[in-house]
């Protein structure tokens, strides 16, 4: 029987209720494109985070919640949302370890932007508060297989290659976003507005990010799906 590759997928806190929340869009979206989802506790220790990226062949870094701002050297403004300083400390060291192992890593939404921090970049606390974009235009409400904007993907770029096309029509679920990329990461795709939504790293094939949620448009967007064949197909390479 062929092996199925290991996704291992981070998620949100609840520390009320001491849980951890993941939506199965995720887990759908890594089983169709032919993985096996698995849920990451959040830990800071070093060493466990090391056991768990052996354990597993390829990263998925889920939505969530903001970074704390000192992470990229500013301080909290009154737009910033909710933190959890303990997810930051699990994610931006995971994210760091995976990429230089060489694994594949997938961002959506918060995990694009985890991935920015991890590697030198920044972010926009609010877009509505510091770039005087509508509150809602990158927010939408239910039901999030909706539409909302196109993303440009620059032509012959990896998400161009990923998705098949230059222009995918996306949903939108985020109020922060990139501010500056820093050194290690190549910008592969803008809104009309001019928001970051796509990113990949410099000298790879196999770490990226998307600001928007393409787990929610599998069923019926091919672009979308592609995002997760190619994870779970560079994640097989990569535990073979």
């Amino acid at each position: 029987m062929e092996k199925r590759p290991i996704i291992g997928i981070s998620a949100s806190r609840s520390e009320e209720n001491g849980q951890l929340i993941l939506k199965e869009t995720y887990f759908d979206a890594i089983l169709r494109a032919g993985g096996l989802p698995v849920a990451l506790p959040c830990v800071t220790d070093e060493e466990t985070i090391r056991r768990l990226l052996d354990a597993v062949d390829g990263l998925l870094l889920s939505g969530g919640g903001d970074i704390h701002p000192g992470r990229y050297g500013e301080d909290v403004l009154p737009g910033c949302g909710k933190i959890d300083e303990k997810r930051d400390a699990f994610e931006l060291t995971l994210t760091r370890m995976a990429v230089e192992r060489g694994m594949p890593v997938l961002g959506i939404c918060r995990g694009i932007q985890v991935l920015a921090v991890a590697l030198g970049g920044t972010l926009f606390q609010d877009l509505a508060s510091q770039l005087g974009l509508p509150a809602g235009q990158h927010m939408q409400q239910p039901p999030y297989d909706d539409y909302k904007h196109a993303v440009r993907f620059e032509e012959h770029g990896l998400l161009a290659r990923i998705t098949g096309t230059t222009t995918m029509l996306t949903n939108s679920m985020h109020h922060q976003a990139i501010r500056d990329a820093g050194p290690n990461l190549i910008i592969e795709g803008i809104t009309m507005d001019g928001i970051v939504e796509a990113v990949s790293l410099k000298g790879s094939d196999a770490v990226f990010g998307v600001e928007f949620h393409p787990e929610h448009l599998t069923r019926f967007s091919d672009a979308a799906e592609r995002i997760f064949a190619y994870l779970v197909k560079k994640a097989a390479a990569y535990g073979a």
